[in-house]
């Protein structure tokens, strides 16, 4: 190891490390104060990833393989694929009655309870977090989240994985699925409308999926 690059590593692992206190400060200040709920919610997602690149980065100084200042350039910068929620998110909740007449007739109205779907029916959809979709990308071969959704290129799409109520047996059959295994819900809030998407089991969401992978698309307006 270079002297050069002994005092480089030491001054990042400071910096990251008060990045880190920082963070911690302000999680003490957000149980009294909203604002300071939103600035930990900004460094959660873009100081502490960065911090974390930049400690990886510097751990990778002394076998040469950190490219320099460009590398440092590449752990700074955030990664573009990550979607933050907005200041004017709101918690998808409460209940949902069908948008039109197609939804009506297949699915019938919906509440948002934690993590359940609850349909007028009776069915019920447990789920828990996959991931954040823009807009712009494709659910299917040709098929975007924005065009089939009539959404800005930049929406966040919800992505769902659908689970069993229980641990051992698997997902049911589901009417929301013409009667096959839903695998995937695909979620677009917007206020007081919301748009659902929903995936046979066993499939992909991605450009390579056939459209067959969608079992069908409702809207729902809040009551």
């Amino acid at each position: 190891m270079s002297a050069a690059a002994l005092p480089r590593q030491t001054g990042l692992k400071r910096l990251a490390g008060a990045l880190t206190f920082l963070c911690l400060v302000l999680f003490l200040l957000a149980i009294e104060n909203r604002q300071a709920i939103e600035a930990w919610r900004g460094l959660r997602d873009e100081a502490l990833p960065a911090a974390g690149r930049v400690a990886d980065w510097a751990g990778r100084l002394p076998s040469g393989a950190a490219d320099g200042l460009s590398g440092l350039k590449a752990a700074v910068a955030a990664d573009p694929e990550i979607l933050a929620a907005g200041p004017a998110d709101a918690l998808l909740a409460g209940e949902f009655a069908p948008g039109d007449e197609a939804t009506r007739a297949a699915v019938g109205a919906v509440a948002f309870i934690g993590a359940d779907l609850k349909f007028d029916a009776g069915e019920t959809l447990r789920t828990r977090p996959l991931r954040i979709a823009a807009g712009r990308e494709a659910f299917a071969a040709g098929q975007t989240f924005a065009d089939r959704l009539d959404a800005p290129a930049d929406a966040q799409i919800e992505l769902r994985q659908i689970v069993p109520a229980v641990q051992d047996p698997p997902v049911p059959a589901s009417a929301s699925c013409g009667g096959g295994t839903p695998g995937v819900v695909a979620l677009l809030h917007r206020r007081d409308r919301v748009d659902m998407m929903v995936f046979r089991a066993r499939t992909i969401v991605g450009p390579d999926a056939p459209l067959s992978a969608l079992c069908g698309v409702w809207s729902f307006r809040r009551r």
